[in-house]
């Protein structure tokens, strides 16, 4: 078996479910950019389907594989773009308890996020840059 066959069978999913949890979060994440740029912002309704399809990919992504398979990394970004998304749409509760999960994996990656949910929390405004950054550490 060659490298790169032994690499599919370590990282196989159905039908390529890593890569299209990735796919929607980076187009939710565009969106949600433009939302916040745009104070006229009329894509709502997509922004809405594009939200729940990261959501329904990652946690279904999430539940078939986490403590099944050894994709810590993985696992640790899609609890933190969960984090993020549920950050940037208001979901504060939804996003500590990611942050949680995320702490199984890096307790200080989660310490960023929940100082970055504190704060939107307070009123501070995060831009999508600074949100890019934290969880990473």
């Amino acid at each position: 078996m060659g490298v790169r066959e032994k690499l599919r069978a370590i990282f196989h999913t159905k039908d390529g479910e890593i890569q299209r949890a990735y796919s929607s979060y980076d187009k939710a994440v565009d969106l949600l950019d433009a939302r916040d740029k745009n104070p006229n912002f009329d894509r709502q309704k997509e922004l809405e389907e594009q939200l729940k399809e990261c959501e329904t990919l990652t946690l279904e992504l999430l539940k078939n594989y986490e403590g099944v398979k050894s994709w810590k990394g993985v696992f640790r970004e899609m609890h933190i773009n969960l984090a993020r998304i549920y950050l940037r749409t208001g979901r504060f509760d939804d996003a500590m308890k990611e942050c949680d999960k995320v702490a199984e994996y890096d307790p200080l990656d989660a310490d960023e996020l929940r100082n970055a949910i504190q704060e939107a929390k307070a009123g501070k405004k995060l831009e999508s840059s600074q949100l890019d950054e934290v969880g990473v550490s």
